[in-house]
């Protein structure tokens, strides 16, 4: 699988830290009243407030640095497009549309994953349906040389996204 487990940081522990990475630090949790999303995420990672809008549709996470970012989206789903369809399409434009190459890639039930290489950075989403019918997604995004010091927190922050 693309990810190492971050087991330390599923247990609710920052856990070791690598050398040269910065301190992933405590957990945190994402709430998204509107939408009923939930998502931890260490504290590495700082929530910009300037990127939630009014619709609460949108959030931002930097490192400190700047060189890593996840970000929350809810979109409609005006097409009502299932989870295959939403699966093709996120494949076709990290193809075709950012000359990107998706590695790793899962379905289960209501939600999917992609990973893989675009630009010269790691991505990695997840995706899914939302009981209202609108999809939600976690985009991150880092330079490779980070995979080590990222690929815990990118497993926590998976594992909890989630609809309430």
């Amino acid at each position: 699988m693309f990810l190492a487990v971050g087991l330390a940081l599923a247990a609710g522990s920052a856990g070791a830290q690598r050398p040269g990475c910065p301190e992933l630090g405590a957990l945190r949790t994402y709430r998204n009243e509107a939408f009923a999303i939930v998502m931890d995420y260490p504290a590495m990672f700082a929530l910009d407030p300037g990127s939630v809008p009014a619709s609460r549709d949108n959030a931002r996470f930097w490192t400190a640095d700047r060189r890593a970012t996840a970000v929350v989206n809810v979109s409609r789903n005006r097409e009502r497009m299932g989870l295959q369809e939403l699966l093709r399409g996120a494949v076709g434009d990290v193809v075709q549309n950012s000359g990107g190459e998706v590695t790793y890639r899962a379905a289960r039930g209501n939600w999917f994953v992609i990973s893989g290489h675009m630009v010269g950075r790691i991505f990695y989403r997840r995706t899914m349906l939302l009981r209202s019918g609108a999809v939600a997604t976690l985009w991150m995004e880092f330079p490779r040389d980070m995979r080590p010091c990222i690929d815990a927190a990118v497993t926590v922050m998976s594992r909890s996204f989630r609809e309430r």
